[in-house]
């Protein structure tokens, strides 16, 4: 019996002893974790442009006549040219002139004389004068002055002005004169090469004042 009692007690001590607890712990990291490193860029050469190919200037032509401006030209009659000064050739055909001629001057220098007639008084002297002024980059002048630095001048036995511009660069020149005539003003403008302009002026207003205009 005694057996039997120490038995019974040690059943019981191991019935009665707590079983162990198994505890698991989840860890997390306070640290936030490392971005990703992103890998550099590989910097992108700029595209060299290519350099733009220089405009080519733009020729200057000349207006086109139309049919109503070709007409009143003709309405006018045909000037009595006298003969022409040495060095001096027919210029291209114009429907707007009475005359065109091609002037050599010492150098190879050139200059142009050209012939127009329109009706009335295209304007007045100063419009005129200053007209031609700018056709030589001159600045336009006064009434007065215009008046002072006018010249007479005559086309056979017609009365007329004229005048003498130089550019301000001093190459180019030009000596004009207009006649008025039966309602209608003739122009006789000779521009070019200062040389040419110069070597042949002479010529010029004795070309003018040996022919006639009708």
């Amino acid at each position: 019996m005694h057996r039997t009692l120490l038995l019974a007690v040690a059943a019981f001590a191991l019935g009665c002893k707590p079983q162990s607890k198994v505890t698991s712990y989840e860890v997390k990291s306070d640290a936030p974790a490392p971005a990703t490193a992103a890998a550099p860029a590989t910097p992108v050469a700029p595209v060299a442009k290519a350099p733009e190919a220089p405009k080519a200037p733009v020729a200057a032509t000349p207006m086109p006549a139309n049919a109503a401006m070709q007409a009143e030209a003709a309405s006018f009659g045909q000037p009595k040219w006298a003969e022409l000064p040495a060095g001096w050739t027919a210029g291209a055909p114009n429907s707007m002139r009475k005359g065109s001629w091609n002037v050599a001057g010492p150098g190879g220098s050139q200059a142009e004389v050209a012939v127009t007639v329109f009706p009335g008084n295209v304007g007045g002297t100063t419009a005129n004068v200053n007209r031609w002024r700018g056709q030589l980059g001159l600045a336009p002048a006064a009434d007065a002055d215009i008046q002072a630095a006018a010249q007479p001048g005559k086309v056979g036995a017609d009365a007329g002005q004229y005048f003498r511009f130089d550019s301000t660069d001093g190459k180019k020149a030009m000596v004009a004169m207009m006649v008025p005539k039966n309602d209608s003003t003739w122009f006789f403008k000779f521009m070019g090469d200062r040389d040419a302009v110069n070597a042949q002026t002479a010529a010029f207003l004795k070309f003018l004042a040996t022919s006639q205009i009708p």
